[in-house]
């Protein structure tokens, strides 16, 4: 990885793809000029995928204006420490290069969605997309423990709310109780932070917040929900890519990585593309069947059954739910 003085905020497409190409074919007699695309979602950050011809080669990744998913030196640090956790572990696609205010990676291969709320079957099939959230939640996770002992004591009140919660309460979901940033992630598009900031303190106030974040009601009972691992907590099909050398799947966006209960990486899928609406029970049972395979755990009809029941359960609770809707009301 090289380091670089460069900015590219409110640089020009071309000028971002030319610091691109430089830094891809740094080492080639030919430079080629790549096509560029704007993916940047509503995070604040922007995001490019520069193309050789129709095969992606970086991301580029550039700070844009403050928001709740960037603006907080608590996130910079999360979303540092799990990225190199997941590079480490091979998930997550190498850095190539580090601006003053942009990095640019190596690309994983091209998406897999056939659209919003489906995955290509010939390129990512349920057994392997299984398999990909199985080798995600097998990563380390001790390189979370101090962050969370760090963002709990920010705040004495939130903090005597949720200490009392076991590990696998859906309350350790950052986008969704924010006891990292004291600005929730919410359902219906991001306002600025202040009012974030206003809305989380309402919920305090009104006491809302303790007594859903205290429902043990959300808790999954499964014990492969229960586990403790890396959750990418926006797994759907705009965040896979393939890579067609290796034949294998890649995860990518991790603003939202940390560490909780299994089962928060399955309440999202299960309003997205996993659930009733875009399935249908038996391929949810054998998607839920691979997983618990892929991570060594029982999968006889009991324990598929308890955990598609944590799923369901966990729909009510992933950041575009239950709370969200309280917040953008």
């Amino acid at each position: 990885m090289m380091d670089s003085e460069l900015k590219l905020k409110d640089a020009s497409l071309d000028e971002i793809a030319k610091v691109a190409s430089d830094v891809i074919y740094q080492n080639k007699n030919e430079k080629k000029s790549l096509l560029i695309k704007d993916v940047s979602g509503n995070s604040g950050a922007k995001t490019f995928i520069c193309f050789e011809g129709n095969i992606p080669k970086c991301i580029v990744k550039v700070k844009g204006n403050e928001s709740i998913m960037n603006s907080h030196p608590n996130t910079f640090k999360r979303v540092s420490a799990a990225t190199e956790i997941l590079r480490s572990s091979g998930i997550a696609p190498p850095i190539v290069l580090h601006g003053s205010d942009f990095h640019i990676e190596r690309s994983a291969g091209i998406s897999v969605m056939e659209d919003f709320f489906h995955f290509d079957k010939k390129l990512a099939p349920p057994e392997k997309v299984a398999k990909l959230l199985a080798k995600l939640h097998s990563t380390p996770i001790n390189w979370y423990q101090n962050l969370k002992k760090e963002f709990l004591e920010q705040d004495l009140n939130i903090s005597s709310i949720l200490k009392p919660m076991p590990s696998y309460a859906p309350c350790w979901c950052l986008p969704w109780s924010a006891f990292d940033t004291q600005m929730p992630v919410l359902g219906v598009g991001n306002p600025n932070t202040e009012t974030a900031k206003k809305i989380f303190e309402l919920e305090i106030k009104t006491g809302v917040y303790k007594k859903v974040m205290q429902c043990s009601a959300f808790f999954p009972t499964s014990e492969a929900g229960k586990r403790e691992v890396v959750v990418h907590n926006d797994f759907k099909p705009d965040n896979i890519l393939y890579d067609s050398e290796t034949k294998e799947l890649t995860a990518i966006d991790y603003d939202l990585v940390q560490v909780g209960a299994a089962i928060l990486d399955f309440g999202l899928p299960y309003m997205m593309w996993l659930g009733s609406r875009f399935t249908n029970f038996n391929l949810s049972k054998d998607f839920i069947k691979s997983y618990l395979i892929e991570s060594g755990l029982s999968s006889d009809d009991q324990n598929i059954r308890d955990m598609m029941l944590d799923c369901e359960i966990n729909t009510i609770v992933a950041f575009p739910g239950l709370l969200a809707n309280i917040y953008d009301a």
